[in-house]
């Protein structure tokens, strides 16, 4: 029996025209397939590889995909949990832990973790703006102070109730008079 290369393949050639057991011919076969695969041309991935290679691929993106599920899960478990102690909308609930995370060189899905497991234990601390509003962690503080960049309000000026001082003309205390308003005058016909 020979074996010989052709442009379709490999040819199995016996000896003579005579008829054979299909038990050689089997042989024959498995061992063309063999001598192909170990002559065929180096870099040239084979098909079993090719195809662990996509299956690979695809066991990786399904562990991606179940990771990003679960990962979601957990922030938007967090968004509602901050979106209620803060009545806040959930976007802005997102905003907040977003922010949160970004400042302190977090990841979201670690913080967000870290605000669901709040829930149960009122022992964790939560950081920042994260913790207002809620039972847990440290409550607004004394905020802003009126006429400061976080409160545009009007600045410091006498209790209510309380007179004005001397020197005050309208009582507002501190910061320039304020004009008057204009007075209607008489029209001459």
């Amino acid at each position: 029996m020979r074996l010989r290369r052709a442009p379709a393949g490999w040819i199995v050639e016996g000896p003579g025209p005579e008829v054979r057991p299909v038990g050689d011919l089997v042989s024959a076969m498995v061992l063309a397939d063999l001598l192909a695969e170990d002559l065929s041309p180096p870099g040239r991935p084979r098909r079993a590889d090719r195809d662990l290679s996509e299956t690979e691929q695809l066991r990786l993106s399904v562990i991606q995909l179940e990771h990003a599920l679960a990962s979601r899960v957990i922030v938007e478990q967090a968004i509602g949990v901050l979106a209620e102690r803060n009545h806040i909308k959930p976007r802005d609930a997102f905003e907040r832990l977003r922010r949160t995370a970004r400042g302190m060189g977090r990841r979201v899905h670690d913080l967000a973790r870290q605000v669901v497991e709040s829930v149960g234990d009122p022992r964790i601390t939560l950081p920042g703006e994260l913790g207002r509003g809620g039972a847990t962690g440290p409550g607004p503080g004394p905020g802003p102070t009126p006429g400061s960049p976080g409160n545009p309000g009007p600045g410091p000026g006498p209790a209510p109730g309380s007179s004005p001082g001397p020197g005050s003309p309208s009582g507002a205390g501190g910061g320039p008079p304020r004009p008057s308003p204009p007075r209607a005058t008489p029209s001459r016909r």
